[in-house]
């Protein structure tokens, strides 16, 4: 195999490990794309499964349903790469916070409760 790999001029990078997410053989590729592009968003992005499978369709792109977007999420949980956070705003408001790492040990970090002070 050769390898290219181009800078883009516009949009950046988005880094992954290799050990745990490009080279992680019990991930599906399905699990792998959709970890890229939760990765690729930038913190407090409000990015939903129907949002993903809308920008798809709009796209023209070949993209999956919400359930196999759904069934992705379920196999990055297990996999210690993705967490869903809920909290309780003052109001009384429920809210879920998605919490994305491409390691299970950058996901325990923005799990961690914030620091008193």
């Amino acid at each position: 195999m050769r390898t290219h790999r181009s800078r883009p001029k516009s949009g950046g990078w988005t880094p992954v490990s290799n050990e745990h997410v490009a080279r992680n053989y019990t991930l599906s590729l399905k699990a792998k794309g959709l970890l890229l592009t939760l990765l690729s968003y930038p913190d407090g992005a409000d990015v939903t499964t129907k949002r993903l499978v809308e920008l798809h369709e709009k796209a023209g792109g070949k993209g999956e349903g919400e359930y196999a977007v759904r069934a992705a999420l379920k196999e990055l949980r297990e996999a210690g790469l993705v967490a869903h956070v809920r909290t309780k705003s003052e109001d009384g408001k429920w809210r879920t916070t998605t919490a994305v790492s491409d390691t299970p040990q950058g996901l325990s970090l923005l799990l961690r409760p914030p620091a008193p002070g």
